[in-house]
């Protein structure tokens, strides 16, 4: 087992994450810790970083240091971005952290931190193309992709830092400054043409995540997780005015925003909602990752020097399933078995791809649950599924495969009608979610006994029933039994009866 830290000495704060990777190479983190020191602040109209800065981040990047040593860390990544760019006594203050914590940190040009910011998202997020936007405490970062393939970067020397400090709309902003403000984020935006599209911006850093909690607080939204989440102009313009008109004391008292950005969130909003509007793009979905995530997939992949993972998804529940040491050669059977059902039964259900997709998701981490407890692993599922790291899903296909792999012994459908109502789902997803976890629940009794005892199925939809054959290389009655369980159930959802049978055997 391997344990890595990364140490990112950022503009508006210093952070510390320790991943663990044990030794068939699955991961996952242990610890994400922030220390807001508000570098950018502290530098002079002649480019010095002051005592005062430097001596509070050295003795933030020493406590973290003895973490790492507590935690017996194998090998840790140290990186400082713009502030320290910035700082025309960077080298200085680089000597003083190698005198005073024994490391060497590398200082990120601006087009080295956009593309780890680029290499955390496109390995986090499911959309292929769009408008990267990593808005730091003193630069924001823009890079543009197809295809998953970086296309264009460029970093502007401004954050939601500096723009506070430099307009002055920490306390309630002046109307007049307001005004100065989104003029001069215009024009520069609009110095970059290739900014414009129609993919969503892929909103990285603190400014986006504190916005997108205001807003799923504002609206009691359902489930309770920043990554993926979704914003659109108007919450943005809304949040924007919002916030605009207060003070800071009471901005301090709004749901959902940290206290620690209280005061650079007006600035932060102003550049979000002048990027919308000059690039044409309406919406906004969140990413929680950062350049560390890129850091990190830079070094799991350091001997192939490709870092890009094929597949988002498929990368993200095979690391679930090694780490978590899920029994997969059942999962994967079970999931076989599901797909080969719904392919069968297609012009019973009339579902696409889409569905199908989800099944397969929902199959192979529906025993994810029994980590916490094989008692009520129905629950645990579903909860385990809304707070794992489960990347490349929107909400809406999260919240379903949540709930058909919870619902793979029986119907689990505990207060769904909230993800209805405050969250992503539609109303004919409850629908949709008892279609698919009847088809997981056969597929899951096929392999009761997680032998593989059943090889292969045949599924035929006829006038009054659908008849299932199974062919098995021994006894297979536990498994037959067991699905044919599942006839009422399955017949008020498709209106047919269930039939299993046996076909060839080879014992």
């Amino acid at each position: 087992m391997e344990r890595i830290g990364i140490i990112d000495l950022g503009s508006n704060s210093v952070r510390l994450v320790i991943v663990e990777v044990d030794d068939n190479r699955a991961y996952y983190q242990r610890e994400n810790l922030k220390e807001t020191v508000r570098l950018i602040s502290d530098i002079d109209e002649n480019g010095l970083l002051s005592e005062k800065a430097m001596h509070y981040a050295i003795e933030t990047i020493h406590l973290f240091v003895r973490l790492c040593k507590t935690r017996r860390v194998d090998h840790l990544i140290t990186v400082a971005t713009a502030a320290a760019r910035q700082a025309s006594n960077r080298k200085i203050f680089m000597e003083r952290i190698k005198q005073e914590t024994n490391l060497d940190f590398k200082v990120l040009s601006g087009e080295e931190e956009a593309y780890y910011g680029y290499l955390g998202t496109i390995n986090t997020m499911p959309q292929t193309s769009g408008l990267i936007a990593d808005l730091g405490g003193g630069s924001v970062k823009l890079v543009s992709f197809v295809d998953r393939m970086l296309e264009n970067s460029n970093h502007l020397p401004f954050g939601s830092v500096t723009l506070t400090n430099t307009y002055k709309t920490m306390d309630r902003p002046d109307y007049k400054h307001l005004q100065e403000l989104e003029k001069d984020l215009t024009r520069t935006y609009r110095s970059l043409p290739w900014i414009q599209g129609n993919h969503p911006i892929i909103g990285v850093g603190g400014t986006f995540r504190s916005l997108a909690r205001v807003v799923r607080k504002a609206k009691d939204y359902v489930p309770d997780i920043t990554d993926a989440f979704e914003l659109d102009y108007e919450d943005v313009k809304n949040c924007y005015q919002q916030l605009s008109q207060m003070t800071l004391e009471e901005r301090l008292t709004v749901p959902g925003l940290e206290r620690a950005r209280a005061d650079i969130i007006v600035a932060g909003t102003a550049a979000i909602k002048c990027l919308m509007e000059v690039s044409g793009r309406q919406q906004i979905i969140i990413s929680t990752t950062s350049i560390r995530d890129g850091l990190l997939y830079e070094y799991l992949h350091r001997y192939t020097k490709d870092p890009i993972v094929l597949s988002v998804i498929t990368h993200h529940i095979d690391n679930l399933i090694l780490y978590y040491r899920l029994e997969e050669n059942h999962l994967r059977r079970v999931s076989n078995l599901a797909v080969t059902l719904f392919d069968q039964i297609y012009k019973l259900h009339g579902l696409n791809g889409f569905e199908r997709r989800l099944l397969l998701i929902a199959s192979l981490l529906h025993e994810i649950g029994s980590v916490i407890d094989v008692e009520g692993r129905d629950k645990h599922t579903l909860y385990m599924l809304l707070n794992a790291p489960v990347h490349g899903l929107t909400h809406r296909e999260r919240v379903i495969a949540a709930y058909v792999a919870a619902s793979h012994d029986d119907l689990y459908l505990a207060n769904i009608d909230q993800y209805v109502t405050n969250g992503p789902l539609l109303a004919e997803d409850i629908d949709l979610i008892k279609k698919l976890a009847i088809l997981l629940q056969i597929a899951h009794a096929l392999d009761r006994s997680q032998t593989g005892t059943v090889t292969r199925i045949k599924a035929e939809v006829l006038e009054d029933k659908c008849l299932i054959t199974i062919h098995a290389k021994s006894n297979a009655e536990l498994e037959i039994n067991d699905a044919q369980r599942r006839e009422k159930a399955f017949a008020k959802i498709f209106g047919r009866s269930l039939s299993v049978i046996h076909g060839d055997t080879l014992y």
